[in-house]
């Protein structure tokens, strides 16, 4: 019925709009009035209809700009030749919140729309929310956090959390003193199954039924054994002829299906390191990127050993990969590349 209504609705004040300006002399006149009993979630609009001689229906537009997109049930102005107050309740508001309404009327000569006016709600305006990050992962806990805006009332909030963006489980949460200073919020979550991944989001209320969401986010648990990555790498040019000798090591580090490569490799570092005759000549901590790929560039300025009669010197590269919650250590397969 409603999905009826808001496509009639619709209809009616289209075709006001396109025989509006045709047919302005026959056509309703109508004013915008003001508004009255002004609550945290809803408010009356008023204005006046004349319709000119002919049956005229009329309909209050409102909405948080001008593209409006909300309205009145439409509704009979008669077909007199003075104006008529009308008036319509708007409910279901934000409070502390400004808000645009119309009023439009049209007949069979035509329509008429009503000046752009504004109101704003009473109360304060719902609290700001904010999901956070989750903090302290293991295989069986997190911590949650976000940030509340009390907006200048007492605030409570807690964290939805579950499999799914359907949540299921909700924390205990705590209150916010009415304020304007966004404040840090947290709760740990314990006795999760591991390595799932879970959503969840920060709600914060003004009492029991001014609502705001925070955005869905997820985190994954820890796996209770971490499976050993696949790892390949790779270090270009393998026999550079003249100094300096400039050296890009490439490579990946490959999870399994299981396990999304944006929270396998969170957080995930690898060593590049150079060997030459037993002893380490060079050496990198290189991070790995959110898709799990990594690199890294390494400058000789001179050969090593450069003052032996040796026209070339063979180095051994070894790639070591740290391991992390998710993620066993591993190494990749040593290289040899020759400078000189």
């Amino acid at each position: 019925m409603q999905r009826k209504l808001k496509v009639l609705t619709a209809v009616l004040i289209a075709s006001a709009i396109a025989a509006g300006a045709a047919t302005a002399a026959s056509s309703p006149s109508v004013v915008t009035g003001s508004v009255s009993s002004v609550g945290q979630q809803s408010v009356v609009l008023h204005g006046t209809v004349n319709p000119n001689g002919a049956a005229t229906t009329y309909v209050f537009q409102w909405g948080l700009t001008t593209g409006y997109g909300a309205a009145g049930a439409p509704r009979s102005a008669g077909a007199g030749t003075r104006s008529v107050a009308v008036r319509v309740t708007a409910g279901g508001l934000i409070p502390g919140t400004v808000y645009h309404y119309r009023l439009v009327a049209f007949s069979k000569f035509g329509g008429t729309i009503g000046s752009d006016r504004t109101f704003k709600t009473a109360g304060p305006p719902p609290p700001g929310v904010a999901t956070g990050p989750a903090t302290q992962l293991g295989s069986t806990f997190a911590t949650v956090t976000g940030v509340v805006n009390a907006n200048r009332a007492t605030t409570s909030w807690a964290f939805q959390y579950g499999p799914t963006t359907s949540y299921g489980a909700q924390t205990f949460g705590g209150v916010v003193p009415g304020g304007t200073a966004p404040v840090e919020v947290s709760s740990p979550l314990q006795q999760l199954e591991p390595g799932v991944i879970f959503h969840y989001r920060l709600i914060a209320l003004h009492g029991t039924n001014i609502v705001s969401y925070g955005n869905d986010a997820t985190f994954m648990t820890f796996p209770a054994v971490r499976p050993l990555p696949a790892m390949q790498a790779r270090t270009r040019p393998r026999h550079p002829r003249r100094k300096p000798f400039v050296l890009t090591t490439t490579g990946s580090v490959r999870p399994p299906a299981s396990i999304p490569p944006a929270f396998a490799c969170s957080g995930g570092q690898v060593t590049v390191r150079f060997v030459f005759r037993g002893r380490e000549i060079a050496s990198q901590l290189v991070a790995i990127q959110p898709n799990c790929t990594f690199a890294a560039q390494t400058v000789f300025p001179v050969r090593p050993g450069h003052g032996r009669h040796r026209p070339s010197a063979h180095v051994r590269v070894f790639i070591h990969f740290f391991g992390n919650g998710y993620l066993a250590p591993a190494s990749a397969r040593p290289e040899r590349i020759v400078l000189g």
